[in-house]
């Protein structure tokens, strides 16, 4: 038996809906049936892909928050049919910034805690999302509710739906899971009221969604501004910090700028000046050309 806390992956680098996993299994002592089956998914994908245990002879007994050397618990799922989101995305998230979310890394955007996503924020990422993949569907649905039985959700509800080893996925930002869409539509009813596909737009909507994913980095005019908030936030923005920090490999000519323009917010304010974010374009653009 191997316990969770001995790996370092588990503690430190995987994350559920924005909690550090272990944290957030600890803070939600009663949680369902399918969160648990998500969580369960999300560990276990982690521990696979970075080839720390063997599927084929281990299990995780997540009561005990251990691996156990048997088949007798969760075993690992190729194509489960929920989880959260899989390191393998994550990763690719850290390393491309797009335009539609302000230009900054696809991670740092997407680790907020579904608390701190509003419906009306979503179309943006599933956008942000969608860059990775070579192909997307956006859909608007209605199904009934996976945690209130008996409860049919009427207000249309936005996921982008991608590919994963061919396997269809709908990704659902507001939750930080992805769900497998046989499944989903059979188990909750889930009723498509519209949807559009890159691959099969017209040009113009193509031409459109094109300019949104483009890439584009000012990741360095905003760490300034985001920096003196890190250290406030909550446990349940955990995820939100890891980023946060993690831009600093991805990342190192933004932290560059981003160290050109707190000297310049210090003079100006140590000169009794305003300070205007008009100016940081300004060293954005001079620091790129150096």
């Amino acid at each position: 038996m191997k316990s969770l806390l001995d790996f370092e992956l588990i503690t430190n680098e995987v994350f559920y809906r924005g909690w550090h996993i272990l944290e957030y299994i600890e803070h939600h002592p009663d949680m369902p049936p399918l969160e648990r089956e998500s969580i369960e998914a999300t560990i276990m994908e982690a521990l696979v892909s970075k080839k720390l245990i063997d599927p084929k002879k281990e299990s995780l007994d997540l009561s005990n928050l251990s691996i156990v050397l048997d088949k007798d618990h969760y075993c690992y799922e190729e194509h489960p049919r929920i989880s959260g989101i899989p390191l393998w995305m994550k990763e690719k998230f850290r390393n491309k910034a797009v335009y539609i979310i302000g230009s900054v890394p696809i991670s740092l955007r997407l680790s907020r805690p579904p608390s701190k996503v509003s419906r009306s924020c979503v179309y943006d990422p599933n956008y942000a999302i969608s860059s990775i993949f070579d192909d997307a569907t956006f859909i608007e649905a209605i199904y009934d509710s996976p945690t209130r039985p008996g409860i049919r959700l009427e207000e249309t509800r936005p996921f982008v739906e991608v590919k994963i080893d061919g396997v269809d996925y709908l990704v659902d930002v507001l939750t930080k899971r992805i769900l497998r869409t046989d499944w989903f539509t059979k188990e909750f009813n889930m009723e498509i009221k519209s949807s559009i596909t890159v691959s099969k737009a017209d040009k113009e909507s193509k031409r459109r969604y094109q300019n949104a994913i483009a890439n584009s980095n000012k990741l360095g005019e905003m760490i300034p501004l985001l920096e003196p908030l890190i250290d406030t936030i909550s446990p349940s923005m955990a995820e939100y910090r890891y980023e946060f920090e993690k831009t600093k490999e991805t990342f190192p000519e933004e932290w560059k700028i981003a160290d050109a323009v707190k000297q310049d917010m210090q003079l100006r304010m140590s000169e009794g000046l305003d300070f205007n974010l008009n100016f940081l374009q300004k060293i954005h653009e001079k620091k790129k050309d150096e």
